[in-house]
């Protein structure tokens, strides 16, 4: 194998373990698992959340417990993220997503329009990560809404 083909095997392997890594956050929260152990194989130690309101909220630890107080108040909630666009620089990388996510209120009748007991955003997610002796790890995740449609109860407004 020539060395220029290594290099392209190394970082499409790098690439998968980023978006692997990026993925699990958005599951983890799907699947309402803000166990610490999970956040901390997600979030480098300083790594940290910038809500669309510009809210941040930093380490492992803190970010799965917001999330459980947060989330709480829906019935469930889906991720979607598509188009994942990687740069990795060395030790670092961002990755570059678009994302739609659904949000079930959890005390909305279920007799009502969908419309009524849920809210749909649409934006970009741009997350910055850093490679450790344990596999990539995100510093950073922001999100920027474009667009929202339905229900949106007592969520602050973030556009």
């Amino acid at each position: 194998m020539q060395e220029t083909d290594q290099h392209e095997l190394d970082a499409l392997l790098a690439t998968a373990r980023i978006v692997r890594t990026f993925n699990s956050y958005y599951r983890a929260v799907d699947e309402r698992q803000f166990d610490a152990p999970r956040f901390q194989r997600i979030f480098a130690p300083d790594g940290k959340i910038v809500r669309p309101n510009g809210a941040e909220t930093a380490g492992p630890e803190d970010i799965a417990d917001s999330h459980a107080r947060s989330f709480a108040r829906f019935e469930s909630s889906q991720h979607l993220l598509t188009g994942h666009d990687v740069e990795i620089h060395g030790a670092t990388a961002v990755v570059r997503a678009n994302l739609v996510a659904i949000h079930l209120w959890k005390d909305r009748p279920v007799t009502v329009r969908m419309e009524d007991r849920a809210f749909t955003a649409g934006g970009v997610v741009t997350a910055d990560l850093r490679q450790t002796g344990n596999g990539w790890r995100i510093t950073e995740v922001r999100t920027r809404i474009l667009w929202r449609t339905g229900y949106f109860g007592d969520l602050a407004q973030t556009r």
